[in-house]
Parts: structure tokens; sequence; C-alpha cells
């Protein structure tokens, strides 16, 4: 289902858009007179949205790092305790990050980028995008519900 793996197709268009740019860039740096100077940012725009796509999956096949040491070794009560306030840090970052990386990528329409003229907004977009995404797969993850994650994909490592 394509919902399913939005992350992972637009992280894959990203990165096809980064090596395609920057291997026209190289191409036309030692092939052509003319180098190609919208390359560069046209692999800066992709990196942007690659790198947060694919960390929007990385938090639904759970493959962020957790340094649980020094919970496990509390008591039970402890461990349910700290367990919930970094369920409720971790929504509450990501929500302030999707609402105030929205209210900064909208304040960046009328900036345009120096090559492309396109609105700066293309770059700092996916940064509200992403976050909203891994809030909704981070709830999606941690208390499954109707858009659980199956557990037969080779990728899952929970």
């Amino acid at each position: 289902m394509v919902v399913d793996q939005f992350e992972e197709l637009l992280a894959c268009i990203a990165l096809v858009m980064v090596v395609l740019a920057v291997s026209w860039g190289v191409v036309t740096r030692y092939i052509t007179e003319q180098p190609a100077a919208w390359a560069s940012e046209v692999a800066t725009l992709g990196f942007a949205w690659l790198v947060f796509f694919g960390a929007a999956a990385c938090i639904k096949y759970q493959l962020h790092p957790a340094i649980d040491m020094l919970v496990v070794r509390l008591a039970t009560h402890w461990q349910v305790v700290f367990r919930w306030f970094n369920h409720l840090l971790l929504i509450g970052f990501f929500l302030f990050m999707a609402v105030f990386g929205g209210q900064f990528a909208w304040s960046s329409w009328g900036n345009p980028s120096p090559i492309l003229r396109l609105p700066l907004t293309v770059l700092y977009g996916p940064v509200a995008l992403s976050f909203a995404l891994m809030a909704v797969r981070y709830l999606q993850v941690a208390w499954g519900g109707p858009w659980a994650i199956e557990g037969e994909r080779d990728t899952y490592v929970g």
C-alpha cells in the first residue's frame, strides 16, 4: 500500500535525484566547458528530502538507536514511568518540530534559492512534513492500531 511506503518512496526518489544531479555535475565539470551550476542545488534539495524522510522510515521500522542501559536496571515501576516519559518527550519533540518547521518553511516562501529561484520552502518543507509523519509513525509503532507495521517485513528489526 502506498500510504504504508510513503517515506521510502519519497526517500528513494530523492536518492535518485541526488545521484543523478551529482553525476551530471561531475560529467559537465570534466567533459564540457561549462559545468552545470544547478546540479549542486538540486543535490542539496534532494539530500534534505532524503535525510528527513529516511529518518521517518527509520521511526517506522524502529531503527533509531535506544540507550536503555540505566532504565533496565530500575525497578519495573520506574521503567514504565521512564518509558512513558520517553514516549511523551518524543511525541512532543516531533510535534514541536512539525509546527515550528512548518512556520519556518511557510515564512521562507518569498525567499528564492540562488540558482533555480525555487522558494526555499522546497528545502525547509521536508522538516515539517517528515516530523509530522514521524509523530504519526511513532504512535503507530508504539501503540499499534489500524496502521500497525507488519512484522513479516525483512527490514523490520523490532
